[in-house]
């Protein structure tokens, strides 16, 4: 079980915007956090002292910019960058977070008023708010312009909260089981209350912004039409059969296509369809070789999927998992959606914390071992490592 201090996801007419989804760009910044390699200032990285050129690779420093305005002694738990890649935005433990200059180091916002730890600090979609959330239930909006609260709410205790991608509405996810979304700023509020009693786990929103999967902890996923307050498909959850998700659902993503979702539990990687629910295909199970009548929780491997995404360019039809094994390594899996069967498995030194697309076949794992490495999905090779943190990266964003 996770201590208090430790993250592991009535009626409005027009809710919605009628614009088109913001289409991603190849990324090319890459931003990450550390849970101990933090300060009071921001420096360059770069050391003039030839000498220095020899020093053992353990001592490595890919960093580019490092941002020490964080407590020394404190997590730093989330990260976002604004789209026009000029500030960044970190949240802690130490209960508040800091939107700073890439550039420049400045600290641009300090959010203080949160009364645990920071667990979502994001930029809105056009970078105008940045939203955060702590554990213990408080959400604050800032005003970039003006750099004030404009806005707050006090809920349950927070699991995950999600911006939307083309509209300024919050959905945040709760342990009571409910959804709530919010209109901001001017905090108009509806509940999804259908898995109250659940432990809404993570969710997402879907390519066409107007529905949200949630999965709970039972394993269970509905998907919920986000105008009307219904549920759309109900994947139901199976304690003790292969066929389904049996324990809490870790992380969830939809298709380009909208109509495809991917969901992993603790030892099953699954395929599913929006509309009703069907699973279309188990693509990964780590219990597989035992009784049917053995649940996820019975995994004796001690082997954790942590992490899912789909590849963002719709003619590389592609899904990445990334797991943590029982001696804290970590295993990349590349599955071929159309084919359903497995491109590349790839052994890394750190367990993945969260797996990360460019718009074309390249992907980004964070370890726990402090290390971010490159990968491209076509051919399984690592092209990259980064480093610099000395400690598990428990977040990571690309800029578009």
């Amino acid at each position: 079980m996770m201590d208090k201090h430790t993250p592991v996801s009535s009626e409005m007419k027009n809710f919605f915007l009628d614009e088109e989804m913001i289409s991603e760009e190849e990324a090319d910044e890459i931003f990450d956090l550390d849970t101990r390699y933090i300060g009071d200032s921001m420096s360059m990285n770069e050391d003039d002292d030839s000498d220095n050129q020899m020093e053992d690779s353990s001592q490595k420093d890919d960093a580019v910019y490092v941002f020490r305005g964080h407590s020394l002694t404190h997590s730093v738990f989330c990260c976002s960058l604004s789209k026009n890649s000029e500030l960044a935005a970190t949240g802690s433990e130490e209960d508040k977070a800091y939107v700073w200059n890439i550039i420049t180091g400045e600290i641009i916002l300090e959010c203080t008023g949160h009364k645990d730890s920071v667990i979502f600090s994001g930029f809105n979609y056009n970078d105008m708010y940045l939203a955060t959330g702590d554990m213990g239930g408080i959400v604050k909006l800032w005003q970039i312009s003006n750099k004030v609260c404009v806005w707050e709410t006090a809920l349950d205790d927070i699991t995950w909260i999600k911006w939307h991608t083309s509209a300024n509405i919050l959905l945040v996810g709760l342990e009571t089981g409910e959804v709530h979304m919010f209109k901001l700023p001017e905090g108009a509020c509806k509940v999804f209350a259908q898995g109250y009693g659940d432990k809404a786990e993570t969710g997402v929103i879907l390519p066409d912004g107007k529905h949200a999967a949630v999965g709970y902890y039972s394993g269970t996923i509905r998907v919920i039409d986000l105008k009307t307050n219904t549920i759309l498909s109900t994947m139901p959850c199976y304690p003790t059969q292969l066929h389904g998700h049996s324990s809490a659902i870790t992380a969830l993503d939809c298709h380009l296509n909208n109509n495809l979702l991917i969901s992993v539990s603790l030892s099953k990687t699954i395929l599913s369809m929006v509309h009703n629910g069907k699973i279309t295909c188990v693509l990964q199970d780590l219990n597989s070789s035992k009784n049917e009548m053995t649940s996820e929780e019975d995994n004796a491997n001690n082997v954790s999927i942590e992490t899912v995404a789909f590849c963002k360019d719709p003619a590389f039809p592609v899904a990445a998992v990334g797991t943590i094994e029982q001696n804290s390594s970590g295993k990349l899996y590349i599955w071929d959606i159309s084919k359903q069967i497995l491109r590349h498995e790839i052994t890394q030194e750190g367990g993945i914390t969260k797996i990360v697309w460019t718009s074309a076949s390249i992907l980004f794992t964070a370890g726990l071992d402090g290390t971010l490495r490159c990968f491209d999905a076509r051919t399984g090779c690592c092209l990259k490592s980064f480093s610099g943190h000395k400690e598990t990266i428990l977040d990571l964003c690309i800029s578009e």
